[in-house]
């Protein structure tokens, strides 16, 4: 996330968190595929496990994701 402020080439950023996933433009893209990423792993670790462990699973890969996003929009303030 650190690359959307320092890196003003969008094709010189680099996302090793976003691996699998296309490289993102904004910031905004980036929270849109680290959401659908937050979806990947809960599906791929609640195999088998049920649908409310796949439900506790994405709420805890959502929220670090709405952690990214609050700490996103401070810095912008901070700018």
């Amino acid at each position: 996330m650190e690359s959307f402020y320092k890196i003003e080439e969008p094709s010189k950023r680099t996302f090793p968190s976003l691996y699998g996933f296309g490289q993102p433009q904004n910031l905004d893209e980036y929270l849109k595929m680290k959401a659908r990423q937050a979806e990947v792993i809960a599906s791929e670790d609640s195999k088998g496990l049920g649908d409310r462990k796949y439900q506790g699973l994405l709420s805890h890969e959502l929220n670090k994701v709405r952690k990214l996003e609050y700490f996103s929009k401070d810095i912008r303030k901070s700018i």
